[in-house]
């Protein structure tokens, strides 16, 4: 009886080893080619986990070749096929060159009998979402274009232009939340243009009204473009918007007393003193800034507005005034207070002019001292100057 149980044992085991036959990964390629999507899929499946095919790269090759055709394919027959597709092609890529980095032996034959490599198929896996992303986009799908260039740089994550396209594909539907996402992706990838971060920033602001979020995009930014002077306006007022702004003053002292030189910052808490109404020590701190650099623009306009206003407030208090006997004699009192503010502004924009010559602002406030001062040459000059812009 012991023999009996033993013979049948070994027959088990036979029918056991010969029902587990080696997957011919290349018959569910020819399959793939030819259409029979569903017989190339159960193939190549049994092959990934047969002791004898599961370690050979062209197995996952081939896999992901059979994913991205159910994934891409337009015949109904196969749609059940088609959920997580696009993944399991990109991880059956992925796996393939992880068994062998360097991917010269994944290729097929092409219609030209020419080898078509793995990187030429995936490249052309990337750009069938890609092209319909842009489709999509002209069409103003912006839903649409967002889905399908996502769907390219799942494909191929190191390339660019399909994160910055799903960001601004996202910005003009004004999908906000995928606009973000995108952007920051971006970022990530190498994209550190500008226009990125001003984008991302906006759209925190103002899209999603998240002020800690676009603190935090603004705060990323100046470590790539430490000097750029609207993203750090930006971040003053994102600060106060925040009640933050005595913590960015704190913050700004210190910079300055660490770097003393830096025209950038002083003019930074310049514009944060004036936007907290502390006119006065703004005003210290742009003649600080022109102390460092007599020539930088900003601090030199900023300086010469506050000049200017100083004298158009006293115009508006002398304006507003009445007929009655008291208010022409304030008004007469006022006349030489707004002279001697004019001539102290005007000397501040003359120089605004030198700085930035043809500076169209800076003319035209010109003309008015001029004007006001009756220095009628001077006037006519940069009016006729202006008539020639």
């Amino acid at each position: 009886m012991r023999r009996n149980i033993l013979i049948l044992l070994s027959m088990v085991i036979g029918l056991a080893a010969y029902g587990q036959k080696k997957p011919k990964i290349n018959k569910a390629n020819s399959l793939r080619e030819s259409g029979d999507l569903a017989e190339a899929k159960s193939i190549i499946d049994d092959a990934t986990t047969h002791e004898k095919t599961k370690d050979n790269g062209k197995t996952w090759y081939y896999r992901g070749l059979i994913y991205a055709t159910i994934d891409t394919t337009s015949n109904e027959q196969y749609a059940a096929l088609k959920e997580n597709a696009l993944e399991e092609a990109v991880a059956s890529f992925d796996k393939a060159y992880e068994i062998d980095p360097d991917g010269s032996k994944y290729y097929i034959t092409g219609a030209n009998g020419l080898p078509v490599l793995i990187e030429q198929q995936i490249s052309q896996y990337y750009n069938f979402y890609y092209n319909q992303a842009v489709t999509a986009f002209q069409d103003s799908e912006f839903q649409n274009a967002v889905d399908q260039f996502e769907f390219a740089y799942k494909i191929m994550p190191e390339d660019t232009n399909a994160y910055v396209n799903a960001a601004y594909a996202a910005h003009n539907g004004e999908l906000w939340s995928d606009a973000v996402k995108n952007y920051k992706l971006a970022i990530e990838k190498g994209s550190n243009s500008k226009d990125m971060y001003y984008n991302m920033i906006n759209i925190l602001s103002t899209g999603l009204n998240d002020k800690e979020g676009a603190l935090a995009a603004v705060n990323n930014a100046l470590e790539v473009y430490p000097t750029d002077m609207d993203l750090q306006k930006n971040r003053i007022n994102l600060l106060i918007e925040l009640d933050k702004a005595d913590e960015a003053m704190e913050e700004l002292k210190d910079a300055i007393s660490k770097e003393p030189d830096n025209v950038a910052l002083i003019f930074t808490l310049a514009v944060m003193y004036e936007e907290a109404e502390n006119i006065d020590e703004a005003r210290k701190a742009y003649i600080s800034a022109l102390e460092v650099d007599p020539n930088h623009y900003e601090s030199n306009f900023n300086y010469g507005v506050m000049l200017i206003n100083d004298a158009n407030e006293v115009i508006k208090e002398s304006n507003a005034l009445g007929l009655s006997k008291a208010d022409q004699k304030k008004a007469r009192e006022l006349e030489p207070v707004i002279t001697e503010k004019l001539k102290t502004a005007l000397p501040q924009w003359e120089r605004i002019l030198e700085v930035k010559p043809g500076d169209q602002q800076a003319m035209e406030t010109l003309l008015y001292i001029y004007t006001q001062l009756n220095m009628k040459d001077k006037a006519k000059k940069i009016n006729a100057e202006l008539d020639k812009m």
